[in-house]
């Protein structure tokens, strides 16, 4: 969070990624962990202007979340408040209300 947070998008993906290679060989794919890790590869991408992909990084980490935290839990709902961001970013304000009201 602290290299994003400085804007040092580069050497916060290198960490990120670093940390998912451990949480994917310790913990394996389906861990809270891992979905967490997803999530803030997601944010830098997000940062970085890069919606797709950082859409595609915050729907693997909802995807782990829902199966292994459950819809209420509030991981999901950061991650469903996130996609509900980028949404919004792109334009699709309908479709950005929908993520915003689950995150509730």
């Amino acid at each position: 969070n602290v290299l994003y947070n400085q804007g040092n998008y580069e050497e916060a993906m290198r960490q990120y990624l670093k940390a998912l290679e451990i949480n994917l060989k310790a913990l394996g794919p389906e861990h809270s962990s891992t979905a967490g890790t997803y999530h803030e590869i997601g944010n830098v991408l997000y940062y970085q202007g890069k919606y797709e992909k950082a859409m595609q990084q915050y729907q693997k980490a909802l995807e782990i979340k829902l199966k292994t935290l459950g819809p209420e839990h509030s991981s999901t709902a950061t991650t469903y408040h996130s996609i509900g961001n980028v949404l919004h970013d792109q334009g699709k304000y309908e479709e950005a209300k929908r993520q915003y009201l689950k995150a509730l």
